[in-house]
C-alpha cells in the first residue's frame, strides 16, 4: 500500500482550500481551523509551498495566503514535491542506491511503477480537482 504522509495530505488540503477561495487572501488561522491542522505545522507547510512558488504570502495586519499562479498550472505532484519529502515508492525509486540493486528482480518494475505514479500526480491539476 502506498501511504502519503500527513504533511502531504495537509499540504494538498490547504492548497485546495486556498484555491477554492481564490482570489481572496486567506488567514493561516482560518485554514488551520477549517482543515483541522495545527497552525505551527501549517506555517511550515505554507513556507515550503511559498518557496516552490505555489503560494504567495502577504504579510501585515490584512495579509494572508493566496495561490501564486493559475490553478491549471499547479499539479498534485508540484504540491507534494514542495513539502520536503521525496516522492518514492521505495528507496531505489528515489535514486537512492540500494544495496540489493544489482541482484533485485523488482527494481525495474518498481522504477516503472514510480514513473507511472509521478505521471498520474502530474496529470491532476488543482482546477481538475476543484471542478469535481
Amino acid at each position: 500500500m502506498i501511504k502519503l504522509s500527513n504533511s502531504w495530505s495537509y499540504a494538498l488540503k490547504s492548497v485546495l482550500y486556498i484555491a477554492n477561495n481564490s482570489p481572496n487572501l486567506i488567514k493561516i488561522k482560518n485554514i488551520s481551523l477549517s482543515q483541522d491542522i495545527s497552525e505551527s505545522l501549517l506555517r511550515r507547510i505554507i513556507s515550503d509551498l511559498e518557496k516552490s512558488w505555489i503560494l504567495e504570502t502577504i504579510r501585515w495586519r490584512d495579509g494572508g495566503v493566496k495561490i501564486a499562479k493559475d490553478i491549471d498550472k499547479i499539479s498534485v505532484y508540484d504540491v507534494l514535491n514542495a513539502v520536503w519529502e521525496e516522492l518514492g515508492i521505495r528507496d531505489c525509486t528515489k535514486w537512492i542506491k540500494c544495496c540489493n540493486s544489482d541482484t533485485c528482480s523488482t527494481t525495474e518494475l518498481l522504477w516503472w511503477l514510480q514513473k507511472w505514479f509521478n505521471s498520474l500526480l502530474k496529470m491532476y491539476t488543482l482546477d481538475k480537482i476543484i471542478k469535481k
